[in-house]
């Protein structure tokens, strides 16, 4: 990664060499601040732990003929991408943080879908509040917050 260091020349010609742009070698900058990077690949893993944990605490809770139980076999990929994800931007590397992100992107898509699709199987109980729609909706909003963390990481350190 990249360090910002600010042009101590004091000549404008420097700064703007040909036809006023900016000389790229005036000024370096980061792409993406480490504790910024940080806090993406801890929130990478809190998805994981989230979907783990709401995975094995409903499958176990809900009867097995349950329409929107949650399905461990679809949601491990999701697991393993974000968990990925948060070892690779822990990595604190140039070449693999941004692979980090990217992978982080694309878990969260995944849960997004899985999610969607569940949110939608899942039939209202009027009766039930929250409800049974309050854990693939919730999740789905997680999902969909963590993928934008991800895509906008990945963006700066493009």
């Amino acid at each position: 990664m990249k360090t910002r260091e600010p042009n101590t020349s004091s000549s404008l010609t420097s700064f703007f060499p040909r036809g006023g742009r900016a000389s790229s070698s005036s000024m370096r900058t980061k792409a993406i601040d480490p504790q910024v990077a940080l806090a993406v690949a801890q929130q990478n893993l809190s998805l994981a732990l989230v979907l783990g944990a709401e995975g094995v605490l409903n499958s176990q809770r809900m009867p097995s003929d349950f329409i929107g139980r949650p399905d461990l076999p679809k949601l491990a990929p999701g697991i393993a991408g974000c968990a990925t994800a948060f070892a690779l931007i822990n990595s604190d590397n140039d070449v693999v943080t941004p692979i980090g992100l990217a992978v982080g992107a694309m878990a969260c898509l995944y849960v997004i879908k899985i999610e969607f699709d569940r949110f939608n199987e899942t039939k209202d109980d009027p009766l039930d509040w929250p409800g049974p729609k309050v854990f693939p909706g919730g999740l789905l909003v997680f999902g969909l917050l963590q993928f934008l963390t991800n895509a906008q990481g990945f963006v700066r350190e493009m």
